[in-house]
């Protein structure tokens, strides 16, 4: 009985698989080549009966993947290994007829492949995206050395984190499968920004500071200009660098390692060194407005006339107008321009002048005609130089220091005055212009030798005064003033007119002047007479006789007359004998002899 169900079984088993797998014509698979293959790997499958619109499934338990085939034949096909779990399967050919037998089937795992990274760059802590295929069966995930986190992986994408023991700088993603490995570029570094500059406007040769986020390693270029490496410090946060000598005006870019730039928002504006190839004169006074010439002079911040500040106009980039400052002091100074760019000097000096100041001359008497040394200071440039009220001609100069002049011959007594642009300065002390000497008062009128004389008037100081008949001029008494002489008479003066003659070359003779000498050697002839005799005196000095007393002086006057060197005397009625005294404004002077009266 058991017997019969057993063979009952199987019978019914045999039918029902044989209703599965043939119809009429069911296909029959007999080889693969090659029997194992990566997925994606075209392979060939081989039998009879694979009919028009053959299956080719991959699987076994219940779970199968359809193949796609790239070509059929009644005994081959052509088919891709389906992605599928690699290892040991079974593959089948199903068409409308029925399903082969299965056969044995190795599926191999292929070297991932890589088609995006995202971000290519990032710090440590960064998530990274990779793309591709064949990812899965992964093994490890490597930055360089350095292993990563694996957050989550599927065939086509792996999300890792940047490991935080690897350097900074380009390294090699590696990524390890069952099927293989591959490598992909990986910068471990922040994306740079710049957030500021500064400063905006510099000239070259000045440090740059950039301010930022992940700069470190940055390469600074200025307008794509290259910074001197070795003249740059470079931090994760600031570079500072030096700005190369021909940079040109633009953006500010940091690449860091060779491949990330960041380009900063403000431009920095680099300024030129100005300089100056001209200035419009060569000499000025404060007030003056000139013209400097040259370039780059759109930045220039400060104008100088020595260490003086002025006030300026830029005009344009090649011409600046300025005002001369007050500079303390006349003199040659050199004008500069300043500013962000350098600085620059005018290719000459410029002479500043004052006023003249100070005034002073000499000699402090002069004729007329002859030259004058005025001396003060800030005699530059002068134009006109007066004595008084009379123009004086320059004749010489040593510029600001000395001019010499000539007395006009017009020419009064005054103060002297000397004019530049700047205005004019005149002497505290007026110039005596000598004249003609002039005497209005000679004090005492007459005077014996040795006494002194007192003439008034002008032009008198240093003058020589001569009295009639002497052979030398006057001495000096005390005092030698121009309006006011002290003199002395000389022994030999005689009565008559003094003259006076000073540097101007021209004489001033006086009223006559009597020259009082004593009556000497007095003796008469005869030695006697009556009244009325005429007798004849002789001795020294008798035209200054103003009286002839005969008794001793006690008598009668007599009558005289001066004839030549003697006096002619009338003996007087009533004389007395005795000797005969002669009476001047010195004195009386008697004869030693007697003159004895006769009947």
């Amino acid at each position: 009985m058991k017997s019969i169900l057993l063979r009952y079984v199987s019978f019914f088993l045999l039918i029902t698989i044989s209703g599965c797998r043939i119809k009429n014509s069911p296909p029959e698979l007999s080889n693969t080549l090659p029997p194992q293959g990566f997925i994606g790997q075209e392979i060939t499958l081989t039998g009879y009966q694979f009919g028009p619109e053959p299956i080719v499934s991959f699987g076994h338990s219940g779970t199968f993947v359809t193949a796609t085939i790239t070509n059929s034949t009644e005994e081959a096909i052509k088919a891709i290994v389906p992605r599928m779990t690699t290892g040991r399967t079974q593959v089948r050919v199903v068409t409308a007829e029925g399903t082969s037998d299965p056969l044995p089937f190795l599926i191999l795992q292929p070297a991932p492949t890589l088609t995006t990274v995202a971000p290519t760059n990032g710090l440590p802590g960064t998530s990274v995206v990779l793309k591709g295929d064949f990812l899965d069966q992964l093994k490890s995930v490597r930055f360089g050395q350095a292993t990563a986190i694996i957050r989550d992986s599927t065939a086509q994408q792996v999300t890792v984190i940047v490991p935080n023991n690897v350097p900074r700088g380009p390294q090699l993603i590696t990524v390890e499968t069952q099927g293989g490995s591959l490598t992909g570029d990986f910068l471990v570094a922040g994306t740079p920004q710049i957030t500021g500059i500064s400063p905006k406007r510099a000239r070259a040769g000045t440090e740059l500071v950039i301010q930022g986020v992940n700069l470190l390693d940055g390469v600074v270029r200025i307008n794509g200009q290259l910074t001197d490496r070795n003249q740059t410090r470079v931090q994760d946060t600031e570079i500072r660098t030096i700005i190369p000598a021909m940079s040109t005006s633009g953006p500010v870019s940091v690449t860091v390692f060779d491949r990330l730039t960041t380009i900063s928002a403000d431009s920095l504006y680099i300024a030129q060194a100005p300089v100056v190839t001209a200035i419009s004169s060569a000499e000025g006074i404060r007030g003056d407005r000139l013209t400097l010439a040259g370039q780059n002079f759109r930045d220039v911040s400060s104008v100088l006339f020595g260490n003086i500040a002025a006030s300026f106009q830029i005009i344009s980039n090649t011409q600046i107008d300025v005002t001369v400052p007050a500079i303390a002091q006349s003199g040659e100074v050199i004008v500069s321009v300043s500013g962000i760019g350098g600085n620059a000097n005018s290719p000459r000096s410029f002479l500043f002048y004052q006023a003249p100041s100070n005034i002073t001359f000499s000699p402090p008497r002069q004729v007329r005609g002859q030259e004058v040394s005025v001396t003060g200071q800030n005699l530059f440039r002068i134009t006109e130089a007066r004595i008084g009220d009379r123009p004086a001609p320059i004749s010489s100069r040593t510029e600001g220091s000395e001019l010499r002049i000539l007395v006009p011959n017009d020419a009064v007594s005054g103060t002297i005055t000397v004019t530049n642009r700047a205005g004019a300065n005149t002497s505290t002390r007026p110039l005596t212009v000598v004249q003609k000497p002039v005497v209005t008062d000679v004090t005492p009128r007459k005077g014996k030798p040795g006494d002194r004389v007192v003439l008034k008037g002008d032009f008198l100081l240093n003058a020589q005064i001569f009295f009639t008949g002497a052979a030398t001029f006057a001495p000096d008494a005390g005092k030698n003033e121009d309006t006011e002489r002290w003199i002395t008479i000389p022994n030999d003066a005689q009565t008559g007119p003094i003259r006076i003659t000073n540097a101007s070359g021209q004489d001033t003779s006086t009223e006559p002047f009597t020259v009082q000498r004593p009556i000497a050697n007095i003796d008469f002839t005869p030695k006697m007479g009556k009244a009325g005799s005429e007798i004849v005196i002789t001795g020294q000095n008798l035209t200054t006789v103003t009286k002839v007393i005969f008794g001793n002086g006690l008598g009668e006057l007599g009558t005289f007359v001066i004839d030549g060197n003697s006096l002619k005397v009338t003996v007087p009625a009533g004389v007395t004998t005795g000797s005969i005294c002669l009476v001047n404004d010195l004195g009386t002077y008697c004869s030693t002899a007697t003159f004895t009266v006769t009947k």
